[in-house]
């Protein structure tokens, strides 16, 4: 389920990074979730775009004795309320947007967690012999094709293992493309003389989810193979973490009468 509002702020209360961590409630006690409280925060940095960073975590907790490993899996947005049991962390990382109002995808990030030496984070994470472990859009369950949407979708391969096994050991980093024309020529498309759609952002007009997935290129549309830790992390109890990002701008709602009430009360004019 999507947000359903969202909590702005502005450039002089930005004082922390960005929280994708929200909690849909019922302010009317009719038993419908109308609201959201907590977030996701964004900041009014332009006026009139209001600017969005989601981060969120996988946790890779099984070792490859006891399964081929994961090949899809659901981000977690952690609650910035840890002493709250009553706000528990979200799974599943939402972007909602709609055709009136359309999020407009820049940077996708991520990275294997390498812990602060605390005996708590995995040496790194495991993946089948020619996958990549891909963080992207999800598509009814599947992962898509990075072709289209190469800023959409970020992705890590490891270097070989074993002759089965590719590891990404831990401060592994994988990016998305960059919305930044460098080159006009190599903007265009020679066919059409269009504009290459890989290289701007990527629009999304309708609530979307976004997953981790183990799968064969970065092209690929199905999953393939799947990602654990090692045996020896995974009897140790530790986890394997894949930290994953994602920023969008979207319009600002249109002004209300919130925004001008303050102005028309008590008003004297000499």
């Amino acid at each position: 389920m999507g947000y359903l509002t969202s909590k702005k702020i502005y450039p002089g209360n930005w004082a922390e990074p960005l929280n994708g961590w929200y909690k849909n409630i019922d302010n009317s006690g009719d038993g419908t979730n109308e609201s959201s409280k907590g977030g996701p925060t964004s900041v009014l940095a332009v006026p009139g775009y209001r600017y969005f960073q989601l981060r969120g975590y996988v946790p890779v907790t099984a070792g490859s004795g006891t399964t081929s490993g994961v090949a899809s899996a659901s981000v977690i947005i952690p609650s910035p309320y840890r002493q709250d049991d009553t706000r528990p962390n979200i799974t599943g990382m939402e972007v909602s947007a709609s055709t009136t109002r359309p999020a407009y995808i820049y940077r996708t990030a991520m990275s294997i967690a390498s812990g602060w030496g605390d005996g708590r984070v995995a040496s790194g994470v495991y993946a089948v012999t020619g996958c990549l472990i891909s963080f992207g859009r999800d598509n009814s369950g599947s992962p898509v094709a990075a072709s289209g949407e190469p800023i959409a979708q970020a992705s890590i391969s490891g270097a070989a293992s074993t002759a089965t096994t590719i590891f990404a050991s831990g401060g592994s980093e994988g990016y998305g493309s960059f919305p930044f024309f460098t080159s006009a020529l190599a903007q265009v498309t020679a066919a059409s003389g269009l504009v290459n759609s890989g290289v701007v952002y990527k629009e999304i007009t309708s609530d979307t989810t976004f997953k981790v997935y183990s799968k064969a290129s970065g092209n690929a549309t199905a999953t393939s193979g799947g990602f654990f830790i090692s045996d020896a992390d995974a009897s140790a109890g530790l986890t394997g973490y894949i930290v994953v990002e994602l920023c969008y701008l979207q319009p600002d709602e249109a002004p209300g009468y919130e925004d001008i009430d303050g102005y028309l009360l008590g008003r004297t004019v000499s």
